[in-house]
């Protein structure tokens, strides 16, 4: 299974060295980037969401969807403790990197290609309660004020709507008809690409040296692909009676790279953006090693 891992995310690079290209020869601009991100958040990973959940009722579905969410909220508690263990309050950029992972550009095609579409069905849950507290405990991190938190941002976000909607149509059983089921394919199968063609524009931005000799992000990157992945393995050991598929695919996505939507944080609540975009950068490229190493481990223990 690590050489699928392998394999997969090896694609993913190539996949960001056209995004580098396209930038790198003027065909695609930091603005049209802008423009990718808010194709892919606000309809591609929300169809991959609602996809994941046209699938056949069974109790025992649901009550795997019950857990799968009750580990991923765990996953975050993880990773929220362990990151502000090593950063607090002081080091805000940091913090948020590490706290929050890419589980929705990164951990969805990487558990495409271990588990298949089902794996997603677990994976879902996770990208929606990130996305909550991205948007809550995520903003509480980079401002210190509770006041910054605004409910409507919360309810308007398109990967929280599409779980609930996702949601409806898996417990209500509502039949989809096929040509919104295709549709819906069509348009989660552009989640990939374009999520590397994105993370593409990041790195055209950065020279190497910049990523490189970046001394404040290499414990951030530490933290967020090998502290916070073995403190949840450790965690999830603990529990007995699950579905190791669904252990996996939790692990996966937590084992994932910074989130890039730290730089958008950054930008909005005037943090240091160059550290977000550095810290993004060089979680992705050291990811190629370190996810298919820690999913050996995985395979080994669960």
């Amino acid at each position: 299974m690590e050489i699928i891992l392998l394999k997969q995310i090896c694609i993913m690079f190539l996949l960001i060295a056209v995004g580098i290209l396209l930038v790198k020869k003027n065909y695609l601009s930091e603005q049209g980037g802008k423009d990718l991100g808010t194709i892919l958040l606000r309809a591609v990973i929300p169809c991959v969401v609602i996809k994941s959940y046209i699938t056949e009722y069974s109790p025992k579905r649901a009550g795997e969807l019950a857990v799968a969410i009750g580990l991923a909220l765990l996953a975050l508690a993880v990773a929220f403790a362990v990151s502000y263990l090593f950063f607090g309050t002081r080091e805000r950029i940091e913090n948020f990197g590490a706290a929050f992972c890419n589980v929705g550009f990164i951990g969805i095609p990487l558990v495409q290609a271990v588990l298949g579409d089902g794996g997603v069905f677990y994976l879902a849950g996770f990208i929606a309660l990130l996305n909550i507290f991205q948007w809550t405990y995520g903003v509480l991190i980079m401002t210190g004020d509770r006041n910054a938190i605004r409910l409507k941002t919360i309810v308007t976000n398109p990967v929280v709507i599409s779980f609930v909607i996702g949601m409806l149509l898996f417990f209500l059983r509502i039949p989809v008809p096929q040509v919104v089921m295709s549709t819906l394919s069509n348009m989660a199968n552009l989640n990939t690409p374009l999520a590397m063609i994105i993370l593409g524009t990041y790195l055209a931005k950065m020279s190497w040296r910049e990523i490189f000799t970046a001394k404040s992000a290499y414990l951030c990157v530490f933290v967020r692909l090998i502290v916070i992945p073995v403190a949840t393995l450790l965690a999830l050991l603990f529990i007995p009676g699950v579905n190791p598929e669904i252990k996996r695919v939790i692990l996966i996505g937590c084992s994932t790279p910074v989130g890039s939507n730290i730089a958008i944080f950054a930008k909005q609540y005037e943090k240091d953006y160059k550290l977000s975009v550095v810290v993004v950068c060089l979680s992705t490229l050291l990811c190629i090693v370190t996810v298919p190493v820690f999913y050996m481990f995985v395979e080994k223990f669960i």
